[in-house]
């Protein structure tokens, strides 16, 4: 169990205290850990007179933008026009929140401002750059939602309606409704000091799990069509090509949280999406991981230049579904060799 007194705050306590202007961004396709903690954060710097700039590659998924302060999310580009016209807007400190690897920011748009301004990283991720930084890292935390709670304590902001929204959003969404063994002691007082501001649960609930795109339900079923197992049900796995996609009209936001589909099946115990995605680049398939206790699949997607979590993980690799499936699959059934060796 973790608690307040575990991490020495002070040092980034100093430097939001000394900065005006502050940058708050996370990582690409940014989830409601990632967007909870960002704008938790942000009205936090608001509260003692801060201008929080939250700034992410991507647009926030549509179910999470009923978020207190989602509407203020801008765009790299849309900071750059504003800090042409009024190069005072500049940020004099960077907060880095549920990403503590540059590449994970976007194509490099965060790097003209580390060279301006400090900066600090907030996460609960093993991956990590050996970049300067006032670092608080914690892997063994559910959610970085747990870490800015104590952060926003130490910070003494009060606990809001609209900050605990944001928070349970984090907190609810990485522990998958406080269902994955991640889930610790201190997890449930959080939530429970957050449910006590009377956030209402009703809004959570529809907001987080149930409320989801048509074309959502339409690809989620295309890709349990598609879904195969191993004979011992232990290797589940799923796909969705972008052919299909483009048909159906979805969205890459439409394909989120699928892989949790895989570990329906009875006895499995490592489960994969594929999901094939055409760029200007090239076609790329984005690799989704998730696992039992004990079966590590950050270590799997680390091997893909991926990372994330013992049990939920993921990463990003060239080529088409035909390129590779076989590669990760045959890496999936490795880890279930090594599995059985230790049983």
């Amino acid at each position: 169990m973790s608690n307040f007194a575990d991490y020495d705050f002070a040092p980034v306590c100093d430097l939001i205290g000394r900065a005006e202007r502050i940058l708050v961004a996370g990582h690409i396709s940014p989830d409601g850990d990632c967007l909870g903690s960002a704008l938790a954060l942000a009205q936090g710097l608001k509260y003692l007179g801060k201008q929080p700039i939250v700034v992410f590659q991507d647009e926030a998924p549509k179910h999470l933008q009923f978020l207190p302060g989602a509407e203020e999310i801008i765009s790299p580009l849309e900071l750059a026009e504003i800090i042409e016209k009024e190069p005072a807007m500049r940020p004099d400190l960077l907060i880095l929140e549920d990403c503590a690897t540059l590449d994970r920011t976007g194509d490099g748009w965060l790097n003209e401002y580390l060279a301006e301004a400090p900066l600090v990283i907030l996460d609960h991720h093993a991956l990590r750059d050996d970049i300067p930084a006032v670092s608080i890292i914690d892997a063994k935390l559910a959610a970085t939602g747990e870490l800015m709670y104590w952060l926003l304590q130490a910070l003494e902001v009060p606990l809001t309606v609209d900050i605990a929204r944001c928070l349970y959003t984090a907190i609810c969404t990485d522990t998958g409704g406080f269902r994955f063994t991640n889930t610790r002691t201190h997890t449930f007082e959080i939530a429970a000091k957050l449910r006590a501001t009377g956030i209402s649960l009703e809004e959570m609930r529809i907001q987080l799990f149930e409320s989801r795109s048509f074309e959502h339900i339409k690809v989620l079923g295309a890709a349990m069509n598609n879904m195969e197992k191993s004979a011992d049900n232990r290797l589940v796995w799923c796909w969705l090509d972008a052919e299909t996609k483009l048909r159906l009209h979805a969205k890459p936001e439409d394909t989120d949280n699928i892989a949790g589909q895989t570990m329906l099946v009875e006895g499995v115990k490592v489960g994969v999406f594929f999901d094939e995605r055409v760029r200007p680049d090239g076609t790329v398939v984005k690799v989704s991981f998730r696992g039992r206790n004990g079966y590590n699949v950050g270590a799997l997607a680390a091997q893909f230049g991926g990372g994330g979590h013992h049990a939920a993980s993921g990463a990003t690799l060239s080529g088409d579904l035909a390129e590779v499936m076989p590669k990760v699959l045959a890496a999936a059934e490795e880890l279930l060799a090594e599995m059985a060796k230790k049983a």
